[in-house]
């Protein structure tokens, strides 16, 4: 009998810098980062800072699992690249309801909606795409499993906020962002978790901050001009 074999992950080294591809799902991942300023171009109170920031703490907790996962395999090679293809996907489409992210009295809840959906499948993905990476380390699947209670939770507040609205949606998007962050954080207490190439962790981090000013500047003189 034939047996199928299936290809796996290419774990990366202590040496490994950041692909090309990853530096272009930066690019989309700071597209909606900077549609957060389309949003927050109102008048400003401490209720629209807050909600800016609940958005803008969502998206980057979703890119450090990113940036968590292409340290361990190669993120432009085989599944992982079609995963992250779907998560940038999802990314980009968040990133354009972005500025309509909150519902308000006889709005409707197409956008919030939209944006609980694409950060959805954007945390689902990477946690599928973990699991598959750690088929092979017992430790590291547990952790990865352990992980996706807190993610999954999360998700509920999430979907309940963008269909109420106002300031329950508030409240419960703030909910699921401390659900999702401080559970993941309480579970890995755990261990599994490893920095294979710190030099590419903080390579990635390091783009996204050059990337995310250079778009800023850009909008800067776009508004000047």
């Amino acid at each position: 009998m034939r047996h199928i074999v299936r290809p796996r992950p290419v774990e990366t080294e202590e040496t490994h810098r950041a692909t090309a591809f990853e530096i272009f799902f930066d690019l989309v991942f700071v597209f909606a980062l900077t549609r957060t300023i389309s949003f927050m171009a109102q008048p400003p109170t401490p209720l629209l800072l807050a909600q800016g920031m609940v958005i803008l703490l969502l998206l980057w907790w979703s890119f450090t699992a990113y940036a968590w996962l292409g340290n361990q395999v190669r993120a432009d090679i085989g599944l992982i690249r079609a995963g992250m293809l779907v998560a940038m996907a999802a990314i980009f489409v968040a990133g354009q309801v972005i500025p309509h992210a909150w519902r308000h009295a006889n709005q409707p809840a197409d956008a919030p909606l939209a944006l609980a959906a694409a950060y959805i499948v954007v945390r689902a993905v990477h946690l599928v795409l973990f699991v598959y990476v750690a088929a092979g380390n017992r430790r590291l699947r547990v952790q990865v499993l352990l992980c996706g209670i807190p993610t999954a939770l999360g998700w509920t507040p999430l979907s309940l906020g963008a269909i109420l609205g106002g300031t329950a949606q508030t409240l419960l998007w703030l909910a699921a962002l401390i659900i999702d962050s401080i559970g993941n954080r309480v579970v890995s207490i755990f261990g599994g978790w490893q920095v294979r190439s710190p030099s590419h962790f903080a390579e990635r981090h390091g783009l996204v901050l050059i990337i995310a000013l250079g778009e800023s500047l850009v909008s800067v003189g776009a508004g000047a001009v």
